[in-house]
């Protein structure tokens, strides 16, 4: 079929019913087609909940998912991980034999590609002398195809090899966040290394640190309590306080040395408004909480009649990437705090070993009228 022999309102319904991966290989055949593409792209992106760049930095492989919410046995909150039917594109380290490689230009730059049956997707191969041009003009394909009002993600799960250092690539692409899994051990163990990276970083969406090695404490400004979402797992080293200085959204710790008037310094921070302006959810967890049993009552938690049924607090969760159920652990409780600046509630309960707020974005009277 030839597309550009129909009429225009002819080519524009079919563009509109093609799916995502077809369009963005379509917008490689020319200039008109691509600009067609865009001129519908407000309804060819409309069910896009992001395009995700997962980047290996051991062989320098990059896979790009397009994460689509409206394919009906697929929805993101039924999965646990992303498919192959997800990925839209490969972006690989170019070996010496570049014979099937097809020439595209790519948002002004010349970029080998390679097209097979056995898959649905392209692979694009880079230099490493152009390695992050390549990605930058690969991505302004995307913005032009599906639009910036898409999340983009840039995801590297492993960060850190206590036996090798390593320079991280973190290209300079518009509208994208940055998450990332990271060890603390070998040379990040080091604070001055730790805060160097983040300070030259853009500011992480989602910091998944699991603690292996001692750390002197982090500096109240650190860039890394600026990161939206943020889960520590410390449950083997007595690590840093990553909690009291947290500015972002969303925070899971898991550690075993919290004491007692330490959580309830955190809660009285929050409740007179000093710190935690943007908390939406905390959860803490701590090996040797047996004091939890006791600390609704010693925060001042308020009650709400236990014949009455409370609302249910739950978030989007940005903290694991790979958990597509999407949302906090849901925090259904009798027991609130208020916060003295604003008025604005936050549910609290405590679960085993657990400590939990979920903020409202509810004053107090706006919250009880909730209440069923």
């Amino acid at each position: 079929m030839i597309l550009s022999k129909y009429p225009f309102v002819v080519q524009k319904e079919i563009i509109d019913n093609m799916n995502h991966l077809d369009l963005l290989l379509l917008s490689f055949v020319s200039k008109n087609m691509k600009k067609l593409i865009v001129s519908s792209r407000k309804k060819t992106s409309r069910s896009i909940r992001s395009i995700e760049y997962q980047y290996d930095r051991k062989d320098g492989t990059c896979v790009v998912y397009l994460i689509d919410e409206s394919k009906p046995s697929e929805k993101y909150y039924e999965r646990s991980s992303r498919t192959d039917d997800d990925l839209i594109m490969r972006i690989v380290k170019r070996g010496e034999d570049k014979t099937d490689n097809v020439q595209f230009n790519v948002s002004g730059k010349m970029i080998g590609f390679r097209f097979s049956d056995d898959y649905k997707y392209p692979i694009a191969f880079y230099l490493e002398c152009d390695k992050e041009s390549v990605f930058q003009s690969i991505h302004n394909l995307f913005l032009d195809v599906f639009g910036d009002a898409v999340e983009y993600n840039w995801e590297e799960p492993d960060w850190n090899d206590p036996e090798e250092f390593f320079v991280p690539f973190i290209p300079k692409l518009k509208n994208v966040s940055f998450c990332i899994g990271m060890y603390l051990d070998g040379h990040f163990s080091d604070v001055r290394n730790f805060e160097n990276f983040f300070s030259t970083s853009p500011v992480a969406k989602t910091i998944q640190l699991y603690v292996n090695k001692k750390m002197k404490p982090l500096s109240p400004e650190s860039k890394f309590f600026d990161a939206e979402s943020v889960y520590i797992e410390s449950t083997r080293i007595n690590s840093p306080d990553f909690v009291r200085h947290f500015r972002g959204r969303q925070i899971i710790f898991e550690g075993n040395r919290y004491r007692k008037s330490t959580l309830i310094d955190i809660v009285n921070r929050w409740k007179s408004g000093e710190a935690f302006q943007n908390l939406e959810y905390a959860q803490i967890y701590i090996c040797n909480g047996q004091f939890l049993h006791t600390i609704l009552n010693e925060i001042g938690a308020k009650s709400i009649d236990a014949n009455r049924q409370p609302p249910t607090h739950t978030v989007r969760d940005c903290i694991d990437w790979y958990d597509r159920n999407d949302t906090t652990l849901p925090l259904t409780n009798h027991r609130y705090i208020v916060r003295e600046t604003d008025n604005r509630v936050a549910s609290v309960d405590v679960m085993g070993g657990m400590f939990l707020i979920g903020v409202w974005d509810k004053t107090e009277e706006e919250f009880l009228r909730m209440v069923d």
